[in-house]
């Protein structure tokens, strides 16, 4: 269903389930500094990427900082999580647009206040179109917002609006 392999996804859950140890997963990741604050991030196998701020904040802005990042890994994951939930109850999916944002305090992360440091007053926007109705693609969405492993990771609230 949607082009996701549950057949892969089953056997793993199998597997799981016979050897609970299998269910834990190291995931690594390894930053190597260039210069300035670029940064080279590598994760398994992939083409490096590279980690930057834009200039107000030190950087030459050659690419996204790790905020930047980790809002779209969040999206990402939530779209992910909403997509295999879906394709589980058999919905066909169409399109699936994930929208996040969220704020942050740079004068925290300068040194020049206290406070939150971290991302504040996130929001996600789920714009799906497919064969369920729009109050099965909310149930759906509001599941997956407990579900997301990167959601989950952020361990603050997020607010859903479901377009």
């Amino acid at each position: 269903m949607n082009n996701i392999n549950f057949k892969t996804v089953e056997q793993t859950m199998k597997a799981m389930k016979e050897d609970p140890k299998l269910a834990m997963k190291k995931w690594v990741a390894n930053v190597a500094w260039k210069d300035g604050v670029q940064n080279k991030l590598t994760i398994r196998d992939f083409n490096p990427i590279m980690v930057d701020e834009p200039q107000p904040l030190g950087g030459t802005d050659i690419a996204p900082n790790p905020v930047e990042y980790l809002v779209g890994a969040a999206a990402g994951c939530f779209a992910i999580t909403f997509e295999v939930m879906a394709s589980q109850k058999g919905i066909e999916l169409e399109a699936v647009d994930v929208n996040m944002e969220a704020d942050l305090n740079a004068a925290v992360f300068l040194g020049l206040e206290d406070g939150d440091g971290g991302i504040l007053d996130p929001k996600l926007k789920l714009n799906a179109k497919t064969s369920a109705s729009k109050t099965e693609i909310k149930e759906i969405a509001e599941i997956a917002l407990l579900k997301s492993p990167v959601l989950l990771s952020l361990k603050t609230k997020i607010e859903l609006t479901v377009e």
